[in-house]
């Protein structure tokens, strides 16, 4: 009887273990359009959490990079300066790099008014090889609340993560 139950806890310690590894992601936040001297932008925050949250509660292994600040958007691939963190990554052992960019090109309509995102688009690649996976563009919403923006980034958190299963 003793063995039996052993055997039983053995079987589903090692189907446990290896049904809850999850890939080792690591994020990175650019901001573009904004001055140097601005502070981080709440919105970057918010996409930041709701993307380690959701890949974390799904059982990948998360980490991230500081938010960084390019002067204009780049259209593909990674700006320069986010290189030296995909490095990084690669030296921790991420299987996956995902990058957000938070465009700020709309200015406040006052000093008062919190700048919003004009546009965010998220970018998954594989490590190793490095090899583009999937993108998606939103449109931001000027004037939204913080629980919606941190619904609708935790929805798009959801999609980058469904593209994981197939790689």
């Amino acid at each position: 009887m003793f063995l039996k139950n052993l055997g039983i806890s053995v079987f589903f310690g090692l189907v446990l273990a290896v049904s809850v590894q999850g890939a080792t992601v690591s994020f990175m936040v650019i901001e573009t359009g904004l001055r140097e001297e601005t502070p981080v932008i709440e919105s970057s925050r918010i996409w930041e959490d709701a993307l380690l949250d959701v890949f974390f509660d799904t059982g990948h292994i998360v980490s991230n990079s500081p938010i960084i600040r390019v002067p204009e958007k780049p259209q593909t691939g990674l700006p320069d300066a986010a290189k030296v963190s995909l490095d990084e990554a690669l030296e921790g052992g991420a299987d996956f790099f995902v990058v957000a960019v938070l465009d700020y090109q709309n200015p406040p309509a006052s000093a008062q008014e919190i700048p919003k995102p004009r546009s965010i688009s998220l970018r998954l690649f594989k490590t190793a090889p490095y090899q583009f996976i999937f993108s998606q563009e939103y449109t931001g919403e000027q004037r939204i609340t913080m629980k919606d923006e941190m619904t609708n980034a935790m929805g798009a958190a959801r999609i980058i993560v469904s593209h994981l299963k197939d790689k």
